[in-house]
């Protein structure tokens, strides 16, 4: 017994050196508090005197733009020339030509008295078909735009582009205004006689 007792012993002082040197060392005493003095009203100290302070200057404008728009689609004309009035087909005698046209352009009859033309739906050689039909014997003008040259979508006057230049609320930058017939072709569609 008396082994066991000396080895319990032994542990108990083991443990206790070991926790010492680990950094368990135990945490001051708390100090007791000061004795305080009667309470005085602290005494008040002058303000200290500052110089006015001058107004700030207002931070310089600074005027921040949208990013410029990424080069677009190539703004080439379409490629379409004037029809032949040869080449016209008829239906109860009124003349009507086909003129093929690529995905994204547009067109505009210039003389809508004297010619109609629409899409009529179909594709040729992955080309859209525009059927016009108008007068016998006359030609009218037609002109073509290409989409792709953009200009249609700008805004002006949002403070987000500089002067010249309009805002893409789609792409979220900033481009310039394509000049007034870039990308279009105006072409003239020759009606010939249907015959009798």
């Amino acid at each position: 017994m008396k082994k066991t007792t000396y080895l319990m012993i032994l542990m108990t002082v083991f443990v206790v050196l070991f926790a010492s040197g680990c950094g368990g060392a135990a945490a001051p005493a708390a100090q007791p508090p000061a004795e305080s003095a009667p309470t005085q009203a602290p005494a008040q100290q002058p303000a200290p005197t500052q110089a006015p302070a001058e107004p700030a200057a207002p931070a310089a404008d600074v005027q921040t733009f949208a990013p410029a728009c990424q080069a677009a689609a190539s703004c080439t004309a379409p490629a379409v020339t004037d029809t032949d009035a040869a080449d016209r087909y008829c239906v109860d005698k009124i003349p009507y030509q086909n003129i093929l046209i690529d995905e994204g352009v547009t067109f505009q009859v210039l003389e809508p008295d004297k010619l109609t033309c629409a899409d009529n739906g179909t594709m040729t050689d992955g080309k859209h078909v525009i059927e016009c039909h108008g007068t016998e014997n006359w030609a009218s003008k037609v002109k073509f735009m290409n989409s792709a040259c953009g200009g249609a979508g700008l805004q002006v006057g949002t403070g987000q582009c500089q002067e010249g230049l309009g805002y893409d609320a789609a792409q979220n930058c900033c481009a310039p205004f394509p000049a007034a017939d870039a990308g279009s072709t105006t072409i003239t569609v020759n009606m010939g006689e249907c015959p009798n």
